[in-house]
């Protein structure tokens, strides 16, 4: 069902949650007409619940349930204590019950000609594409998702302390699993004349998406604006399709400003977290 509703995102698919999570359940009302998977922990004997990394949306998936949500709400809180869930797009009324932290994601309709997007466009990107191509660099598919994977951990690995090397290792084990099936994981590159990487990126694709999961560039490449020709070649690329290209958003304003550059919109998805242990424990934030 999660194919078929319209906030139900890869991440919620049972592959995606088997490969990327420790452990985690479904709620599941009225004979799968809403679902809602739960990624979980045991600390100290305490079940919580967490949120994995490159899992941005989970949340109620299906059927709306407004009428039944807090009582749903509280049997979450009596099973998970402690926790937090990330709760998608569609989930306003969920958000405003659990005074949920409202978050920013980035998204682009590709279901358009390349020229008509492109209009969209920031002046400022148009000139750094410019600049990229008169440099001679070079859009490639010919990178493995293994170096993909392990270029993003090489520069973005201090940055992201609470991502390890286990992470990044179940990542790639998921990608190789999955071009063997409907939900393909594939990557993009540019790199120089001498064939050294600048700039590359993992996206991940379902029936209604390409999610832009692990993008990175060298400071050769911000020099050189790599990461402004991959994204222009991707979109291009992909134009004329059934699909959105989320970006996957971001709390930083130099990576949100860059994305935006390419015209998209913003869609709002919900950070809750809470504690309902006894005193003390009550107090962890």
């Amino acid at each position: 069902m999660v194919a078929e509703s319209p906030n139900g995102l890869i991440y919620a698919q049972s592959q995606y949650l088997d490969a990327l999570t420790d452990h985690w359940d479904a709620l599941i009302i009225n004979d799968y007409e809403t679902i809602m998977p739960i990624p979980w922990k045991i600390k100290a004997g305490i079940k919580y619940a967490y949120t994995p990394p490159f899992i941005q949306q989970l949340g109620f998936i299906g059927a709306p349930i407004n009428l039944k949500l807090e009582s749903v709400i509280k049997r979450i809180y009596s099973t998970y204590r402690y926790g937090s869930i990330l709760l998608n797009t569609g989930n306003s009324m969920a958000a405003k019950i659990t005074r949920a932290t409202a978050k920013s994601n980035l998204l682009l309709n590709l279901d358009q000609p390349f020229q008509t997007i492109k209009k969209l466009f920031r002046k400022d990107h148009l000139q750094n594409v410019s600049k990229a191509l008169k440099a001679g660099l070079i859009y490639t598919e010919q990178i493995s998702i293994d170096k993909a994977v392990l270029y993003y951990e090489a520069i973005n690995g201090a940055k992201t302390p609470n991502i390890n090397r286990v992470h990044y290792h179940k990542m790639i084990d998921y990608c190789n699993k999955t071009l063997q099936t409907n939900y393909p994981c594939f990557t993009r590159a540019v790199v120089n004349q001498e064939g050294d990487l600048l700039s590359t990126a993992l996206f991940l694709r379902d029936n209604k998406r390409i999610y832009n999961i692990m993008n990175s560039t060298s400071n050769e490449g911000r020099i050189a604006e790599s990461n402004h020709l991959l994204f222009h070649q991707i979109i291009q690329e992909f134009s004329e399709q059934q699909l959105i290209l989320d970006f996957e958003g971001s709390s930083i304003p130099g990576i949100k400003h860059f994305y935006e550059g390419f015209g998209c919109s913003e869609e709002v998805y919900y950070l809750w977290h809470y504690n309902k242990l006894p005193f003390p424990l009550s107090i962890i934030p």
